[in-house]
């Protein structure tokens, strides 16, 4: 998760003075903290199973956006090992296959 974490980019906007883009803001690191300590304690089983409930809630709602997913997917890509890089294409292939 850390290496995620270190990912996050700003939006240009976003930045404070000073601030490199390469920085979360405050907001961002909060907002984060807060996903980590609602999912935190959840087995793997009980991620997927929300991972699936809200894209496909999203698919219904024509909020999800493949495109994205996909480039998220890619920027993440080069923080993996190779074991994670082929777990995030089954999750990826599988929820591209959900309705």
């Amino acid at each position: 998760m850390a290496r995620s974490v270190k990912n996050i980019r700003k939006r240009e906007t976003g930045a404070a003075p000073g601030q490199s883009a390469d920085q979360p803001s405050a907001e961002q690191m909060a907002a984060v903290g807060g996903i980590v300590e609602k999912y935190s304690g959840k087995s793997e089983n009980e991620l997927m199973a929300e991972l699936f409930r809200v894209t496909g809630e999203q698919k219904r709602n024509g909020s999800f956006d493949p495109e994205a997913m996909q480039r998220t997917a890619e920027s993440i890509m080069p923080a993996l090992t190779p074991e994670q890089r082929n777990k995030l294409m089954s999750i990826i292939g599988a929820i591209s296959q959900t309705k």
